[in-house]
């Protein structure tokens, strides 16, 4: 089983060059807890370049300030952010989505 993870990232705001990649699941499914911690509403996307575009309006799930969400992604699959300010600011948990062995052993 793989260790979950918890982090805070600053997501930046829509249109640059480079949205925020809050995870990339490798080889396992995995659960990704999303909360938007800032003031700023959140874009969530799986693909980078839908984040790109200034006025983001499709292909995109909005995560508004003080609400949570959970994603799961497939193997190979990331999630990134922006936001519709100059910085937002996300809290993410993740772990395996279907585990595969237990600790209690």
């Amino acid at each position: 089983m793989r260790e979950s993870k918890v982090n805070t990232i600053t997501a930046p705001a829509a249109g640059s060059a480079n949205p925020a990649t809050l995870f990339y699941a490798d080889t396992h499914p995995m659960r990704v807890l999303v909360r938007n911690v800032g003031g700023s509403l959140i874009y969530l996307a799986h693909d980078s370049n839908t984040l790109t575009q200034t006025g983001v309006t499709a292909n995109a799930f909005r995560l508004p300030s003080g609400q949570s969400e959970v994603f799961v992604l497939a193997p190979k699959q990331a999630l990134f952010a922006a936001s519709s300010g100059a910085a937002g600011l996300v809290s993410i948990a993740v772990s395996e989505a279907i585990p595969t062995t237990s600790m209690e052993s």
